[in-house]
């Protein structure tokens, strides 16, 4: 017998009597032992876990989230449809079957205890998944837990905030919408793929079959520089030479795009600052430290005062959003609304990326309907086009019109209220 893989097992046949196969007790903890610490686990407390595993009643549990998520005892019994007293009672059920208190009882206000904070955690990972699993299947709209939404960081990320408040005014009745950013494209797909995110934006449209995605729209990229230094330096060759370029180390598409429309245009650029941060960027750009590219109209309030003045070169630099999700989860409410705000936006339409047809029914789209939407804009990645516009925006390819994004920052205090 092989003691060391039948080990195992050998303590698993034997633990309900309080016994160990002789030879493997031996082995494990005899003169010589490779395992001289090892002791014989104390089975009997074991059995008794899990039989207190076995014996919970789950309501107990759900009445125990309830009131730790609202904090209240009546409002957890108008959710749940049930009178004060048993959802009371239903707590101190748990709480003796689990010998530890979940609450401190104050007047007229209870506290979680240390412990019940524990459990509250596990317990609103378990049904938040448990509302994700039946929104799957439901044919009726479930919602009830909050959606997780992942955005490829970029110094033109601001131009996507206009989509997402939208997104945010659609869902809020079904639940809260919690957006987090993510600098490498790569990780946004796996995150989307093991179920962390519920849908992501990216400045690259996802190409596997289980996923599918939707242009949520354009943006148009200048460079922003002092107005002084702007004006100084007529000859933008002149002003990329005086000046270093400030970009995110980790914005390849971005970079990719300035970088050949750069070269497009003829323009060496001596140094480079890289930063993660655009705001620093921004600010070195308004005393005249450096020029930066941003989403044009999203450039916040620096762009407001005047202190900084946009312009561009040859043509437009034209960056694509697209949103994305899993196929297995057009069902759940928090992808319907996804889906509306796309078939009813001209900036974008919802396509499976290298798959079939779409299908006839909700999201689907007409083949022409489908071709206009393809049609429409540059894809990112794609070479500037068009001549060159002086100091205003980029001039129009016939036949791809290009989207303005509209202005979100029209005030000074809107940027503070996105914070």
């Amino acid at each position: 017998m092989n003691l060391l893989d039948d080990s195992f097992f050998t303590i698993q046949r034997h633990h309900r009597k309080d016994s160990c196969h002789p030879d493997l007790l031996t082995y494990l903890t005899g003169e010589g032992s490779a395992f001289p610490n090892w002791q014989l686990p104390p089975w009997r407390e074991v059995g008794n876990i899990m039989k207190k595993l076995k014996d919970i009643n789950w309501n107990q549990v759900y009445y125990f989230y309830e009131v730790a998520r609202k904090m209240s005892m009546k409002e957890a019994a108008e959710v749940t449809g049930v009178s004060i007293p048993t959802v009371s009672e239903q707590i101190k059920r748990l709480e003796t079957l689990l010998e530890t208190p979940l609450f401190h009882r104050r007047p007229r206000r209870i506290e979680l205890t240390v412990e019940g904070e524990t459990l509250y955690k596990h317990a609103q990972q378990m049904f938040e998944s448990g509302l994700r699993f039946l929104d799957v299947v439901s044919p009726t709209v479930i919602g009830g837990y909050p959606v997780r939404i992942g955005v490829q960081d970029s110094f033109s990320s601001a131009a996507t905030m206009e989509f997402l408040i939208r997104y945010f005014d659609a869902y809020s009745p079904f639940g809260t919408v919690n957006t987090f950013r993510e600098a490498n494209p790569d990780r946004l797909l796996d995150k989307v793929y093991n179920g962390e995110l519920d849908w992501a934006i990216s400045l690259e449209q996802p190409t596997s079959t289980r996923l599918e995605s939707g242009k949520v729209g354009s943006a148009e990229i200048v460079f922003c520089a002092a107005a002084d230094k702007v004006e100084q330096f007529k000859n933008r060759a002149e002003l990329f030479t005086a000046l270093p370029l400030a970009r995110c180390r980790f914005d390849t598409q971005l970079n990719k795009l300035v970088s050949d429309h750069l070269q497009s245009s003829d323009i060496f650029v001596e140094e480079v600052i890289e930063t993660d941060h655009s705001d620093l960027a921004m600010k070195l750009a308004e005393q005249g430290k450096c020029i930066t590219a941003v989403a044009k109209g999203f450039g916040g309030q620096l762009l407001q005062s005047g202190n900084l003045k946009t312009f561009s070169l040859s043509g437009p630099i034209v960056l694509a959003y697209y949103a994305f999700w899993r196929q297995s989860s057009n069902r759940m409410i928090a992808i319907r609304k996804l889906s509306e705000l796309l078939e009813k936006d001209s900036r974008g339409l919802r396509t499976k990326t290298n798959g079939p047809a779409l299908p006839t029914g909700a999201g689907a789209v007409s083949e022409q309907g489908l071709a206009s939407g393809i049609g429409g804009g540059l894809a990112s990645g794609a070479n500037p086009v068009g001549t060159s516009s002086g100091s205003g925006a980029g001039v129009e390819e016939e036949g791809e019109p290009l989207i303005e994004l509209p202005h979100l920052f029209e005030s000074p205090d809107f940027e503070a209220d996105l914070k």
